[in-house]
């Protein structure tokens, strides 16, 4: 397989899974927004929502790998993508969108379904963590246009 053929190939896999991380994340956050509709008033029916989104983490875990690796994958081939400021941008991008989602993101939904599994006495805690999701969410989806945005102006 000659180097430009590997490339394009590393390309497609590397646009595609970004296009299921972003997915991904945008359905995590429709289905999130009809959660928090019902926590205060229907836990069962927000638990039985956020269940429905269990497996996101896999997916987005797998798409990152792909990213990675085939982010990797055409560095390799092109070293001069590195010296680009559009790619050092995208970089400090990606870096975000990780350190958001799994750490920010991952402790916030930790903090959310334990309060669902208890007894809620007040709301005042479960709109601390709402505000906070809801911020996450949103830098998650503008890191991921910016990204996008990079990726295809390469100034």
């Amino acid at each position: 397989m000659s180097s430009s053929t590997l490339l394009q190939t590393l390309l497609v896999l590397h646009i595609s899974g970004f296009v299921t991380l972003a997915g991904t994340v945008v359905a995590d956050t429709a289905i999130y927004s009809r959660v928090k509709k019902h926590l205060l008033t229907d836990k069962g029916k927000a638990s039985v929502m956020l269940d429905g989104s269990a497996l996101f983490p896999v997916l987005i875990r797998i798409s990152a790998i792909v990213v990675i690796i085939t982010g990797m994958g055409m560095v390799g081939i092109v070293h001069a993508f590195t010296d680009m400021l559009w790619f050092r941008l995208k970089m400090l991008m990606v870096l975000g969108i990780i350190i958001n989602g799994a750490i920010v993101g991952r402790s916030l939904m930790a903090k959310l379904r334990n309060l669902l599994s208890g007894d809620i006495t007040n709301g005042v805690e479960i709109e601390k963590i709402q505000s906070r999701l809801n911020l996450m969410y949103t830098v998650q989806l503008i890191l991921f246009l910016i990204v996008f945005t990079l990726s295809v102006f390469k100034f």
